[in-house]
């Protein structure tokens, strides 16, 4: 950063044919000059210099012109040649999640059952942690390692070889798996509050519409897994315990602000929102602290009572109303679960299946083999048409007890549990989640809906185009989060209506256990070398973004972040949506995206989805000037097959409304 001197800018002066002393633009508060200024807009123009005066661009173009917009004050800055572009937006974060907690955290570490039960005893240790209070374990690796082992054949048993003092909960870093204890899960609660332990018997009675979300042995016993809404009959807290939503949120947020700032992020969707966690909000912007502009995605009903919908949205839309007059603040949005996640347990006996809802169904494949010496593989399926299958359904007390079922897996190679169709389950029922995209529609929020498989995206799709009209209207916006699995009719429908998908694109990335955990249970696959076999309905509709794109729909960044990593990582979510691939195998080559669509998803399309892209996601003159500069030009990396070279970029400047709110430090 330096300033010029005056006989330099007399020089300038004379050198653009300018008098001096005649009438000129007004000087600007900062130049960057001896740039690639990446604009984002129509065109993906690339110019050398740039203007701002205040938080507004005056000047885009070469470093000639420029020269017009450089006063006494002005700051200029010779970007040595560095990419410049707009601030990135994330879509669907939770922000204060970002920050790392002072409590038991694996950070995503995949541990086997033999290796994570010491690590927890530490962390008893370490947070002194006295027998009776929890022990609540973060960011826990549900699709790596947890390889069961003769002392430990499931994860119930290693975590009641951690403690039998203490009730243990683990959140995976997916933000829906987790798994319990026996103390935990003898301590359940259910939904209204009454004590009734989790066991065999309960999830046939009281927990059944809980019973698929947990992962369960031979006998109907719990092994140890729970999964997404039948968590909160164990911790009825999991926001609080996962996403950051404790103790001084005011310091966890301030916290989160410098993260976001130093990842280049300007523009963010909150996707879960409390009242509490709003006021954070208000208070950050309050402070003049804030560096990035925000909406709350508010969080949605608990229950799935249909008549509970209206003053639940006249909650919310008080609050929108408090914060009408926020100029960073927007508390206009809502979010809706519409389904759960697809992957199911492999190392479990029998096989735990997915959860969310599915148009075709699951298969039930039989595994064989070994982690431990590279073995493990699908072996075969179940042929749910056998007869000794239709005999289960017809008579399931039949191959009930420990001793039917051992001899019924000698005799066909798999469990009687298997011979059951299963296909999934809606987060809610179809009704309510319809009702709830209509009236909140009404109500004049933007509708943001997780649907991660088929059936959740074919019922959000269906309704969403139902109420298009209404949200036109009101100038609100329509979008889906994520999308893993989309009939190729709703990838049309989506274009069509021209709905936002919110993807974080760095899942759209091939790896054998997670795929373990997806792909045999959608496909009937001839084991691991046909995982990846590019005639299947999976691979032909896993994370479809350039098949929405081409069909007209908004493809835009959502981090998730800390789902997955604390670390909102844009640079390698952005390198997946061009590259898709581990280096090896690519996840569906067709539906790489260029790197100009790619940069858009994270800059103008997500001004778009914000309803701000008249003032924000490209830099044209008039716009806030929300900008970043970095290390590497990733455009020249994809353009010269150094794609791979993308997820290794770090922002170096962070100028949020004119002002430089983050610089990496220099060596």
């Amino acid at each position: 950063m330096h300033r010029i001197p005056s006989t330099i800018l007399l020089a300038t002066c004379l050198a653009v044919a300018t008098s001096c002393g005649q009438s000129s633009p007004e000087s600007a508060t900062l130049v960057l000059t001896n740039a690639s200024v990446y604009t984002a807009d129509a065109g993906q123009t690339v110019s050398e210099a740039l203007a701002i005066t205040d938080d507004t661009i005056v000047y885009v173009g070469d470093d000639e012109g420029v020269a017009a917009y450089i006063g006494d004050d002005t700051v200029v800055r010779d970007m040595g040649g560095a990419m410049v572009m707009p601030g990135l937006h994330d879509m669907h974060i939770h922000a204060l999640g970002i920050v790392e907690p002072d409590s038991c955290d694996l950070r995503s570490t995949a541990y086997s059952l033999d290796g994570l039960v010491p690590v927890l005893q530490q962390c008893i240790e370490d947070h002194d942690i006295a027998p009776g209070e929890w022990l609540i374990v973060l960011q826990w690796a549900f699709s790596q390692g947890n390889q069961p082992s003769a002392d430990y054949p499931n994860m119930r048993v290693a975590l009641d070889a951690v403690s039998t003092e203490h009730p243990i909960f683990l959140y995976g870093d997916d933000g829906h798996h987790g798994a319990a204890n026996s103390l935990a899960l003898a301590m359940a609660k259910t939904l209204d509050g009454r004590d009734v332990p989790i066991n065999a018997e309960t999830l046939v009675g009281e927990y059944a519409d809980f019973r698929s979300m947990f992962g369960l042995d031979a006998n109907g016993e719990p092994t140890g897994g729970v999964n997404e809404e039948a968590r909160l009959l164990i911790r009825a807290s999991w926001f609080e315990d996962m996403l950051g939503m404790t103790g001084d949120l005011d310091d966890t947020l301030s916290r989160a602000n410098a993260k976001l700032a130093a990842n280049g992020i300007t523009t963010i969707q909150d996707a879960i929102v409390t009242p509490d966690t709003l006021a954070a909000y208000g208070r950050l912007e309050d402070r003049g602290e804030m560096t990035f502009r925000f909406r709350a995605a508010m969080a949605e009903p608990p229950d799935s009572d249909v008549d509970g919908i209206d003053a639940h949205l006249a909650e919310l839309a008080a609050l929108r109303d408090r914060y009408a007059d926020n100029e960073l603040v927007h508390a206009d949005g809502v979010k809706l679960f519409a389904d759960a996640v697809l992957e199911g347990n492999p190392l479990t006996a029998p096989p735990t299946l997915p959860v969310a809802a599915t148009i075709g169904g699951y298969r039930q494949p039989i595994f064989g083999g070994s982690i431990e010496d590279g073995s493990f593989d699908v072996v075969g399926y179940v042929d749910q048409d056998r007869d000794v299958c239709q005999q289960v359904r017809e008579r399931p007390d039949d191959y009930a007890g420990t001793e039917r079922i051992d001899s019924f897996v000698a005799e066909y190679g798999f469990y009687p549990v298997q011979c059951h169709p299963q296909s999934g389950t809606l987060a809610r029922p179809e009704e309510f989640l319809r009702t709830y995209i209509r009236k909140a529609t009404e109500a004049g929020f933007h509708v943001h809906v997780h649907a991660l498989s088929d059936k959740a995206v074919q019922v959000a799709v269906d309704e969403l185009a139902k109420v298009k009209p209404i949200a036109d209207r009101n100038g609100t916006s329509q979008s889906l989060a994520h999308v893993q699995l989309a009939a190729p009719a709703d990838q049309a429908r989506i274009g069509e209506l021209g709905i936002s998908v919110v993807f974080t694109f760095v899942w759209a990335t091939p790896g054998l256990p997670y795929d373990l955990m997806v792909i045999p249970f959608i496909e009937q696959i001839d084991g691991i070398a046909d995982l990846y076999g590019p005639e299947s309905y999976y691979m032909q509709n896993v994370y479809p973004a350039k098949t929405i794109e081409a069909a007209g729909g908004n493809l835009v960044n959502g981090s998730d972040a800390p789902v997955g990593s604390r670390d909102p990582m844009p640079f390698v979510s952005l390198q997946q949506a061009v590259f898709r691939s581990d280096g090896e195998t690519v996840l569906n080559a067709d539906q790489r995206i260029d790197i100009h669509s790619a940069i858009a998803a994270f800059t103008i399309n997500g001004a778009r989805l914000f309803g701000h892209d008249d003032s924000v996601g490209t830099l044209e003159v008039g716009k806030k000037a929300d900008l970043i500069a970095l290390d590497r030009n990733i455009v020249e990396l994809a353009e010269s097959e150094r794609v791979y070279e993308i997820g290794e970029t770090q922002v170096t400047l962070t100028v949020f409304d004119g002002e430089v709110v983050y610089e990496a430090a220099r060596d």
